[in-house]
């Protein structure tokens, strides 16, 4: 689920993980090495948490990807 509802909580939903990968996109990465920072973070879990929570970032037009490398959009 994108948001959080009665039945889960604001961590497990895609708008968190989201917001963590804003968190951990404060400079030009690839994305195996965002991916190692994420994937210490409890909230991201697992690979394809971090996909799903990229893809929305992407959506709403939060990062690009240029290059190799993500960025976040200013």
């Amino acid at each position: 689920m994108i948001l959080p509802t009665k039945h889960l909580t604001l961590s497990r939903s895609m708008l968190y993980v989201g917001a963590v990968i804003i968190e951990e996109t404060d400079r030009a990465s690839t994305v195996t090495a965002l991916w190692d920072r994420c994937r210490r973070r409890p909230e991201v879990g697992t690979f394809d948490r971090f996909v799903l929570g990229l893809d929305l970032l992407f959506m709403l037009g939060i990062v690009t990807y240029e290059e190799g490398m993500l960025r976040r959009k200013s």
